[in-house]
């Protein structure tokens, strides 16, 4: 696919340089690396906060191995995760600086490799690209993998002369007479490289969950939270133009990418295509990847994928164009050289286009509907990793007493020996977390509740056993060691990091509204914003991004931080447990929400039955819940009557 002639054709012409040489190209490229470096410096680098938002949430919708993997990393950084980060930052500032020398360029590159291989797999997941959620207009497949990529094009190479004495580059034209088409590989590394960033993305653009009618427009809302006023602005704008034509949208960019991915390969003046991928980069970085991705809110690695696109097509200006005679094209020149590769690399393309627009696409997705109409989920269905299990495979628990298992056949009634229920506060115990791990001499130590409050929580929230719905149902298996150990680390991360959330004010602040009437003493709060970026990425139980809050009034008028909720997606076609049985998914279905539509917010409730005139009975999304008050079934429980989450919020202020 190298485009060269044994001696310059005299109608060959000179082309405008913007990035002319290969120096330019390391020393642009080692400037990357110093500014990933610096940002790794950063205050919110060196605290769990790393670990839990740039680490964990790469293995969610994994494959189990790379999803045990990178959690096991992620494990192994968080208790010592300042001196990890530093390693981590002076390996990248070793490798820019390298880059700047010419004499050490080779090592630097050297370690580069290594390196990129290692963050692309722990720090970006594989660019997401096994999850089926990954597109380009997000930086998929990473940005990493562009550094290593433009690295094989930075490595110099030998200077060959002929035999009068010329050197052999000055005899090279198209896109091998580019900086990019100097190094390894010549100008086949920068031409694979740009038609399979290209080509991948048109794939990625058209898998099932990028092409529903709101994607686009999620993807883009999803970048706003943190974001400065003046650009959540335009985001949310630019946001809203696609409110509706994600499909369409999706279809273009992918015609677009495909377009731009095959010109350099069939045209003697590739600058058109290269030009329009850099523009089309610049467009995907402002929008879908928030411009500097999350540099401008303090907790960015790097620029994203978009500006070392914009690099790479620079880069491959050529110095010297072929003459019209001489010229062959690089696809014609591996026809002729490997015809089977060449049909090979057609087949391919071809069946991953059809595969991937064919599969049906999931029900559309945004800030007001990512997480509504979960009603009809199935509860038989398969609810996440966890093997199925009969009541017979069920062991002993609750503090050695014997049972039969966590019966959450559309209930998380507790059921102990025999048939024997358990009652607490006078409302159904429905605080049993994951297998019972219930305490069952739990009691009250506070102040008595005034009576009418008492009545009034009992009343509106018992939580009885037709009162909750589970996504999950059966008996449940006892959890691993593994599982343990993660659901400790997923509740520690969790409840960090919404510590700074303690009363509704900084809640609100911080872009979470009111979702259920505020008269009530238990109020639910959820951000938008999170969950269409949760929604974007396909991630949920990230502890970076937790999409609601529950905080309780006690009778002293104290706002208590009760609880951090995570919503599942309505995309979803089964409940995740990466921790077995602790981590249980249920909805709420003895409330009140609009007549028509779903509300002005993913988790809309008005009041509890009996409804309101105007307003119906509907079930919530399902929710699962990380507790930071006392309640019985603790930091995992299910859904605690709300007089019990008012008690304990009454028992967790100081």
């Amino acid at each position: 696919m190298e485009e060269t002639l044994t001696r310059p054709a005299p109608a060959a012409t000179r082309s405008p340089r913007v990035v002319g040489s290969q120096r330019a190209l390391q020393s642009i490229l080692g400037l990357f690396w110093i500014l990933d470096a610096a940002l790794q410096f950063q205050p919110f680098m060196f605290g769990r906060g790393f670990v839990n938002t740039f680490i964990l949430p790469n293995a969610n919708g994994q494959p189990a191995l790379i999803s045990w993997l990178i959690t096991d990393v992620g494990h192994v950084v968080a208790p010592h995760v300042a001196v990890w980060n530093t390693f981590f930052a002076l390996i990248q500032l070793a490798i820019g600086a390298g880059l700047l020398y010419r004499r050490t360029v080779r090592p630097a590159l050297a370690i580069s490799f290594v390196w990129v291989l290692g963050v692309w797999f722990f720090g970006e997941g594989l660019g997401m690209i096994l999850t089926g959620s990954a597109t380009a207009l997000t930086g998929a497949p990473g940005s990493v993998l562009m550094y290593g990529a433009i690295g094989l094009m930075a490595w110099p190479r030998r200077v060959e002369h002929s035999a009068e004495g010329r050197s052999s580059r000055n005899e090279i034209t198209g896109i091998g007479s580019s900086a990019a088409g100097r190094g390894l590989g010549g100008a086949v590394t920068p031409l694979v490289v740009w038609s399979g960033y290209w080509l991948l993305a048109a794939v990625l653009f058209l898998l099932p969950d990028n092409r529903t009618r709101t994607s686009v427009s999620s993807a883009i809302v999803g970048m706003v939270p943190g974001q400065p006023g003046w650009f959540a602005h335009v985001l949310n704008s630019v946001g809203h133009w696609f409110s509706s034509s994600g499909t369409q949208t999706a279809w273009i960019l992918a015609v677009v990418s495909l377009v731009i991915a095959l010109g350099p390969l069939v045209a003697r003046r590739p600058h058109g295509y290269l030009l329009a991928g850099a523009v089309l980069s610049i467009l995907l970085w402002v929008t879908g990847q928030g411009l500097l991705g999350n540099i401008l809110i303090g907790s960015g690695t790097d620029p994203n994928t978009g500006p070392l696109v914009v690099l790479l097509a620079v880069a491959m200006v050529p110095t010297r164009l072929p003459s019209v005679y001489a010229w062959r094209s690089p696809l014609s020149s591996l026809w002729g050289r490997r015809p089977a590769v060449a049909v090979g690399s057609l087949l391919a393309l071809g069946a991953a286009l059809v595969l991937s627009a064919t599969y049906p696409a999931p029900a559309a997705e945004s800030a007001s509907t990512a997480m509504a109409g979960m009603v009809g989920m199935s509860a038989s269905g398969d609810a996440g990793s966890s093997p199925s299990a009969t009541t017979a495979s069920c062991t002993s628990g609750n503090d050695g007493t014997a049972r039969s298992g966590l019966d959450v056949n559309n209930t998380p009634y507790m059921i102990m020996s025999g048939n024997l229920g358990m009652n607490m506060n006078g409302s159904d115990a429905a605080a049993a977390a994951g297998l019972n791990t219930t305490k069952a001499n739990w009691h009250y130590t506070g102040p008595a509740l005034p009576t009418a409050l008492a009545q009034e929580l009992l009343a509106d929230g018992a939580s009885a056993p037709d009162d909750i719905h589970m996504a999950s149902t059966g008996c449940s298996l006892e959890p691993t060691f593994s599982e343990e150990i993660n659901a400790v680390q997923y509740v520690q991360a969790t409840s960090e990091s919404v510590a700074h959330l303690a009363n509704p004010f900084q809640a609100v602040a911080a872009g979470y509204v009111a979702v259920s009437p505020t008269s009530y003493p238990v109020v639910y709060y959820v951000n938008p914003s999170i969950v269409a970026a949760n929604a974007a990425a396909h991630r949920t139980l990230s502890p970076g991004h937790v999409d609601g809050l529950v905080y309780a009034q006690t009778p002293s008028g104290s706002e208590v931080l009760a609880a951090a909720m995570y919503l599942l997606p309505s995309t979803a076609t089964r409940a995740p447990m990466p921790y077995g049985a602790l981590v249980q998914w249920h909805q709420r279905t003895n409330v009140c929400g609009q007549l028509t539509g779903s509300g002005p917010s993913p988790f809309d409730v008005t009041g509890s039955t009996p409804c309101a005139s105007g307003t119906v009975p509907k079930a919530t999304p399902y929710v699962t819940m990380v507790w930071q008050v006392p309640v019985a079934g603790g930091p995992l429980a299910i859904q605690p009557p709300d007089i019990q989450i008012v008690e304990a919020s009454v028992m967790a202020v100081p």
